[in-house]
Formats: C-alpha cells, sequence, structure tokens
C-alpha cells in the first residue's frame, strides 16, 4: 500500500512536472511570435514609377502606423538581385517593388523568402528599343547584334520571348549585362544596338528621337513587381506583415482618391515632367491582389527560367511557386 502511494505521488509529481514544462515552453514559443522588432528594415524602389511607395514616404504612412507599435521603420533603396541579397543576408526584413523573375530565381537558389502580394504590373512600360542606325527594323534584325539590359530580370525575360516570337536564337546576339540607366545611355551613345528598358527610361529613350520601338513586353511577359518577405520574419510577425500590406493598401487607395496631388508629388520626387508622370501612369495596375490566373503565370514564368538554365533542372517549379507565394497577409 505504501509502495503504491508512492508510485502515485511520483507519477503525479512527474505530470506535474511535464504540464508545467509544456507551459513554460507554449509560453515561451507565444512570447517569441508576439515580441515586437525595435527597428523593421524595408527595401524599396522609386522607380520606375512607384507612386503608392512616393506617397507613403513622403507623408511617413509607415512610420507613423508601427510608431504605433514602438517600432522604428528604415528603408533601404535597392534595384533587382541585390534586393533579394539582402533579404537572404537579413539585411531588409521585407521589399516593396521586387522583379518577380529576381523572386523566383532567389527562391530556387534556396534564399527562404515569400510573395505576399502584388506591387504592380506594367507589361505596356516595358520595351525593346533600337538605335536607328542599327539598321534594327525588328526583333529578328536583332541577329548578330549586341543589346544591353539588366540580367537576371524580367526585362531578360522579354528579351528572349520577343527572341522566340521572332524566331531567333538568343546565341545569336551578344547580350550585354547592365544597369537599366546604363542601357539607355548605351543605346542613345550607340554603344550597342538595342536595349530593354523599363518606363520612364524607355519613353526618355525614345523621346529623344535616336531609337525606335520594335516590342513591348504586353502578351510575352506577367511585367510583375511584387512584395516579399523574409519567410523567418514572416513567421516571426504575421501581424506585422499584415499591419504592413493595410498601410501599404492605405497608400494605394490615398494616390487613387487623390490621385493629381500624388502624380505632381511622384513628378516632383523622381523629377519627372508632369506631363510624363500623367502620360505613364495609366500603364501601372497597382492592386495588392494575387489571384490564381497571377500564380498560373509565375509557374509560367518559373518554367521558362528552368528551360532557358536560370533555375535548376532537377527543381519541382509547381512546388517552388507553391511554396514561394503567401497570400495569406493580405487585406480581407
Amino acid at each position: 500500500m505504501i509502495r503504491s502511494r508512492k508510485s502515485t505521488i511520483v507519477i503525479t509529481v512527474l505530470f506535474l512536472a511535464l504540464l508545467m514544462f509544456n507551459l513554460t515552453g507554449c509560453g515561451a514559443q507565444q512570447s517569441q511570435v508576439l515580441e515586437k522588432p525595435e527597428l523593421i528594415n524595408i527595401g524599396y524602389s522609386l522607380r520606375p514609377l512607384n507612386v503608392p511607395t512616393i506617397v507613403a514616404l513622403e507623408k511617413n504612412m509607415f512610420e507613423e502606423a508601427f510608431a504605433e507599435d514602438g517600432i522604428e521603420v528604415k528603408w533601404h533603396e535597392l534595384e533587382g538581385p541585390a534586393t533579394t541579397e539582402a533579404l537572404a543576408a537579413g539585411a531588409i526584413d521585407m521589399a516593396v517593388s521586387l522583379n518577380y523573375v529576381t523572386a523566383i530565381i532567389s527562391k530556387a537558389s534556396g534564399n527562404q523568402i515569400n510573395i505576399i502580394s502584388s506591387f504592380t504590373q506594367f507589361p505596356q512600360a516595358i520595351g525593346l528599343v533600337a538605335s536607328k542606325e542599327s539598321a534594327t527594323e525588328s526583333v529578328a534584325d536583332l541577329k548578330g547584334k549586341k543589346v544591353a539590359l539588366k540580367k537576371g530580370t524580367m526585362l531578360q525575360e522579354m528579351l528572349i520571348r520577343a527572341l522566340e516570337e521572332a524566331q531567333v536564337k538568343v546565341e545569336d546576339l551578344e547580350v550585354v549585362d547592365m544597369e537599366s540607366a546604363n542601357a539607355a545611355n548605351a543605346v542613345l551613345l550607340k554603344q550597342v544596338d538595342a536595349a530593354v528598358l523599363p518606363d520612364p527610361l524607355l519613353m526618355k529613350t525614345l523621346a529623344s528621337g535616336e531609337t525606335i520601338l520594335l516590342r513591348n513586353a504586353e502578351g510575352l511577359i506577367l511585367g510583375q513587381a511584387v512584395i516579399a518577405a523574409r519567410s523567418e520574419f514572416l513567421e516571426q510577425y504575421p501581424d506585422l506583415a499584415r499591419k504592413f500590406l493595410q498601410v501599404q493598401n492605405e497608400a494605394r487607395q490615398w494616390s487613387i482618391d487623390n490621385s493629381q496631388e500624388a502624380l505632381n508629388l511622384t513628378a516632383e520626387v523622381i523629377n519627372m515632367d508632369i506631363k510624363a508622370v500623367n502620360a505613364l501612369y495609366p500603364k501601372f495596375d497597382f492592386s495588392l491582389d494575387i489571384d490564381q490566373q497571377n500564380v498560373n503565370k509565375l509557374k509560367e514564368s518559373a518554367d521558362f527560367l528552368q528551360a532557358n538554365g536560370f533555375i535548376n533542372k532537377e527543381i519541382d517549379t509547381q512546388a517552388l511557386i507553391t511554396d514561394l507565394v503567401d497570400t495569406g497577409y493580405l487585406p480581407q
């Protein structure tokens, strides 16, 4: 009987100890999720014509919203692959206006990032131009020519798809890796025969009278920039990701409700003539939504990138896109 009581006491003590351990562990896990950072680092770009970002920055929308939680917001102006490198290194937590091709390639390379919303779609604002002195009147004429663009981005996807459409092999021309501003200068200075450019560089280059438009990106590529975040940040601070998208949507809506003021502000910040800004703005759709059709297009791009050697042949592109896109943080 005494032994039986002792066994009961021991079992009870062990049970209580285990219960306390579980409660303590759960509490620690819960506090890890709820604990807020002192600082959020955000990567951004003002171009090609990122009106909601400019509005949010100029009106301190994110700073004011996150100050309510005692969180400082720090902005870092980055472009293309530099953005995914910063995400992978933990130098930034989220990125606004990340090239979708760059995001896919980064994820396929093992970087733990997620697309959480669209930022904008603008295929009409991307184009392939050629110098008038290059004897290039169509995409088919690019054979044997030199074309400048930023590699590893949607601009390169656009070129390859345009070449396929014209039945020209990419190996039949020289592709030079340049930042878009340098590519625009190179084609104007006739250092290259052609360039793939986003607006407003596209508009400025054509307005010079020195180039012609061979093809825009509509019907060739998705032409999308996305909002992305480090997967670890999303796991630790899901509510902050939701809040970020809520504020982003508020900035987007403000720019719609106060469109001319928003465009005037944009013209001032990026030093562009207001007439040019007014002409470009309709080419951009700043909706945050990502529907199934959008996801399917991302899958098509992943397949294309894999077929052209940007992604390892062994990767399951369907699983890649499923793991990459997480729309659970979008405003309801």
